[in-house]
């Protein structure tokens, strides 16, 4: 369990075991910088099927509201999502405390569901997590969240994580949200739309929330999982395996719009000739 009164954002990378990882990213720059969506992306196109993951651990139909933010993910139609596209572009202003809030404001509407704080971080204590995931994670008091989440913007807009990829900062600053949690519900999908926030601001014009968002999704335990080997690890996090997976997701995702792309210049190409 960590102790909050000492928190820190201290992390330590394996930066030559990312290295393969951050060159896969590079020889994907086209589909990172593309505007280009996959009709597939553009939705509605129906929901998936649940991961072979997560599927056996559902005893019963998905409800309501889970439903809402499946085709929400599935239909790349959030309106929260284009807002923080619209939000965050090269040059914009630094991601504020405000932002976030918004963004959780925003996600409530768009589920449809009643977060007793949407409009500020949470009043009560949280834990989270299961036992096929690693055990129980104990968020940050509630008392203290004013504080961390001020810290945690300065770090998310700090040198320190600028001087490293898109592709790493955008993970490091999904862990460090998922760990103090800063609100009773919705925790999930702010963090991967504050990773898409870094990604936007940083180049990744069309496709930052949906890359991570389908990947995390679809790969839930092992998400999950490695979020808690983090949080069990000795001071400071090992963020490794975790950005890795990071970007292993990014990877897949845009190795599908580089193919998207290519059979579309090959069939324009055969209409020409």
């Amino acid at each position: 369990m960590l102790y909050w009164p000492e928190f820190e954002f201290d992390f330590r990378l394996d930066v030559p075991r990312l290295l393969p990882h951050i060159a896969a990213v590079e020889t994907l720059q086209q589909a990172a910088y593309n505007r280009v969506v996959p009709p597939t992306w553009r939705g509605p196109q129906g929901l998936e099927s649940p991961p072979a993951d997560t599927a056996e651990t559902m005893n019963s139909k998905l409800s309501a509201i889970n439903l809402r933010k499946q085709e929400l993910l599935a239909t790349n139609k959030s309106q929260v999502q284009l807002w923080v596209r619209n939000r965050f572009c090269p040059g914009s202003e630094k991601l504020l405390l405000e932002d976030i809030l918004a963004m959780h404001r925003m996600v409530a509407e768009e589920t449809g569901v009643y977060y007793k704080d949407k409009n500020t971080l949470r009043s009560s204590g949280v834990q989270v997590g299961r036992r096929e995931v690693g055990g129980i994670h104990v968020g940050a008091p509630p008392e203290r969240l004013p504080f961390l989440m001020e810290r945690y913007v300065q770090f998310i807009n700090g040198r320190e994580l600028a001087s490293f990829p898109p592709a790493v900062h955008s993970p490091v600053a999904h862990f460090f949200f998922t760990t103090i949690h800063p609100f009773d519900d919705g925790n999930g999908r702010v963090s991967r739309l504050v990773s898409a926030a870094v990604l936007f601001k940083r180049g990744y014009n069309g496709h930052g929330f949906y890359a991570l968002s389908s990947y995390f999704y679809h790969h839930d335990i092992k998400y999950h999982s490695l979020l808690h080997e983090c949080w069990q690890m000795p001071l400071p996090f090992d963020l490794t395996a975790f950005v890795a997976f990071g970007m292993e997701g990014l990877v897949v995702e845009l190795q599908g719009i580089n193919n998207f792309l290519r059979v579309k210049r090959n069939r324009a190409g055969a209409s020409i000739i």
